[in-house]
């Protein structure tokens, strides 16, 4: 079972849903603010929210069965 992350920033409506659906599905994951590195702003500027479990990456929309897949993936 591989962990998930998260990506998102601060006062973002969509991030925030993301998070709510993951918690309401009880499936794990760390958020990061993609705020804080300018490495994470350039790849995740447009796209977030993402979540990865650093082998594979969903951009949103996505699906709390695809999150599951990629726990277990």
């Amino acid at each position: 079972m591989k962990k998930l992350k998260l990506y998102s920033r601060i006062e973002c409506p969509l991030c925030e849903y993301a998070a709510e659906e993951l918690m309401a599905a009880g499936i794990a994951f760390t958020e990061v603010d993609i705020d804080t590195s300018e490495e994470l702003i350039k790849a995740y500027h447009i796209r977030i929210p993402v979540l990865s479990n650093g082998d594979t990456e969903l951009n949103w929309p996505f699906t709390t069965d695809q999150a599951q897949e990629l726990v277990n993936g």
